[in-house]
């Protein structure tokens, strides 16, 4: 087999595990759920048991009609006594033929115990998949633990789909049943795509405002949503709907969870989740403002700050529709992975965060060069050498049109003089930043676009070998995203000069998110802005267009 073939059948048949069992969810479940374990030593992540999902009709390609009645009940809700489902329904990481369904129990969002007001007993819920809204025609179904070690989570694999199709979902426990959600499977591997679109978002602090550029991302009707970072921010405050109900910053496991109730409690998020799947990374406030891999922001805050990231972990992972294993013993997550859009487009979702070596120089904005000699350590690193291996394998194998990295902080140069803006993105980390574009020149490839979040603008840039500035050879192309409702910098860059930079487009005070439109051909990009996030609703309008050409190397505004 060659390696191109073993990265891609890794790669293509990583599936969700849950590495503890439940010898016993509950009574009226239809008896115990246990699921497969896997131990460090374990060649392959193995599939979940076939036992807990119920095929209906013939098989994948079934169209046979299955009504509630052929169905098995709906797991006991003993003990809760009201609507579970406050947090929504969401999927994500899709596959041809199968797609993570999510949802997590919770009756009290505030419950300071970080059981969601449900307590300490372990439930499951029904999950539903069917291929009309009503759910007159239900192809498949199963039982899914919803276990109070993982905060009544849900993460469900619905697995035997048909490739390149749109299914609604939901969840029932009891009386109760979720709202309805709707997902699309990818196109197969091989199969000819002639468009997909998409929108991708970051920072989405609760506090700063309302989430007003949601309700124009349901109403594009995507294929697909991603989300590149500062999912939370872990700062306390706020006032009414936007008041997060923690006195300190979250330390806790528990604490994380109340803070991920407070967001995703906000119905606009709801409908954006339960239009299309999701595809999700973590950039800092996951866990807190710029830390990197096991350092703390500050030194003072680093005592304790192993068993703070742990717990960050874990409530990431519960919150969200994302096929990776749960925390590993030592409290680690493999957030980074790959998927497929058909010939079209292949994605690398990146972890810019767990692996990197911290920051230089004291992490300050407005970082004299000059001053700053640990600027030019080789050994530093944005990925961890086992991420950049797996990547630069990656790109190498990579035969689709567009080749797209999905990942957190800016890696366009953005440097005055001697001056570096921010050592936190790619330019605090010059030479792995010099590693990854050579990477993209070495595998050969024409169309390659990076997504990138955390700076609270909107951008979009070429990017030059060796360093990403203004002179060079154009190896890739890169596109950043507004905050959704964190503060952008219109007074600092007011007082710059954007030329020197060479950006196709710079937005430095609105929020919004960026729509996506990819063919064979063309990559158009749409910049979309709203008007306030002071008000509950704002109307939202493109601010910039961009295109890239496929073959033809360079953004043009157009």
């Amino acid at each position: 087999m060659t390696s191109e073939e073993e990265l891609r059948r890794d790669l293509s048949q990583r599936v969700l595990l849950h590495r503890r069992r439940f010898l016993a969810l509950l009574a009226g479940t239809g008896g115990a759920v246990v699921l497969g374990a896997c131990s460090s030593d374990d060649p392959a992540p193995k599939p979940k048991p076939e036992a807990t999902t119920t095929t209906t009709g013939a098989g994948p390609t079934s169209t046979t009609s299955t009504t509630l009645a052929d169905l098995a009940e709906a797991p006991s809700a003993k003990g809760i006594e009201s609507d579970p489902f406050l947090l929504g329904v969401a999927s994500g990481d899709p596959l041809p033929d199968s797609v993570i369904l999510w949802t997590r129990l919770t009756t009290d969002l505030a419950d300071p115990t970080g059981f969601g007001g449900i307590g300490d007993t372990d439930h499951a819920v029904l999950w539903e998949v069917s291929t009309d809204e009503d759910f007159t025609d239900i192809v498949k179904h199963g039982t899914e633990p919803a276990a109070a070690e993982f905060g009544h989570s849900v993460h469900a694999d619905a697995h035997g789909l048909e490739a390149d199709t749109w299914y609604w979902y939901r969840f029932r426990i009891g009386d109760h049943t979720s709202p309805v959600g709707k997902t699309r499977t990818t196109p197969k591997d091989d199969a000819s795509v002639d468009e997909l679109t998409f929108a991708f978002a970051s920072c989405q602090l609760r506090t700063a405002g309302h989430w007003t550029a949601y309700p124009q991302v349901v109403a594009d009707e995507p294929d697909l949503i991603l989300f590149l970072g500062d999912y939370i921010y872990e700062y306390p405050g706020g006032t009414g709907e936007l008041a997060i109900p923690l006195k300190a910053e979250p330390v806790t496991v528990a604490d994380y969870r109340v803070l991920y109730a407070a967001y995703q409690r906000d119905a606009n998020l709801q409908a954006a989740h339960a239009i299309a799947p999701w595809v999700i990374t973590w950039d800092d406030h996951e866990v807190e403002n710029n830390y990197a891999a096991g350092t703390a922001e500050k030194a003072e805050d680093q005592a304790g700050f192993e068993a703070r990231r742990v717990a960050a972990y874990q409530a990431f992972w519960e919150s969200h529709p994302i096929r990776i294993d749960p925390p590993a013993e030592d409290g680690s997550l493999e957030v980074y992975r790959w998927f497929r859009y058909g010939t079209l487009a292949e994605f690398f979702v990146l972890d810019g965060r767990q692996y990197r070596s911290d920051q230089v120089c004291g992490d300050q904005v407005g970082t004299n060069a000059k001053d700053c000699p640990d600027l030019a350590n080789p050994e530093h690193t944005m990925l961890g050498p086992e991420q950049e291996q797996w990547l630069a394998k990656g790109l190498k194998a990579a035969d689709a049109t567009w080749t797209v990295l999905a990942q957190q902080t800016v890696v366009k140069s953005l440097v005055l003089g001697d001056v570096i803006l921010n050592v936190d993105q790619w330019d605090g980390y010059p030479a792995a930043r010099s590693r990854l574009l050579d990477s993209i020149y070495q595998a050969g490839l024409q169309n390659v676009v990076v997504l990138t979040g955390d700076i609270h603008a909107g951008g979009a840039a070429d990017l030059r070998m060796p360093n990403a500035t203004t002179e060079g050879e154009i190896v890739a192309h890169e596109l950043v995203a507004p905050g959704i409702s964190s503060p952008g910098f219109g007074d600092i860059a007011k007082g710059l000069d954007l030329a020197a930079f060479g950006l196709a487009y710079a937005n430095f005070e609105d929020n919004g998110y960026v729509r996506c439109t990819v063919t064979r051909d063309t990559w158009t990009t749409e910049f979309v802005i709203v008007d306030s996030i002071a008000t509950e609703t704002s109307p939202a309008s493109v601010d910039a267009t961009v295109e890239i050409k496929a073959g033809t190397p360079g953004i043009t505004r157009i």
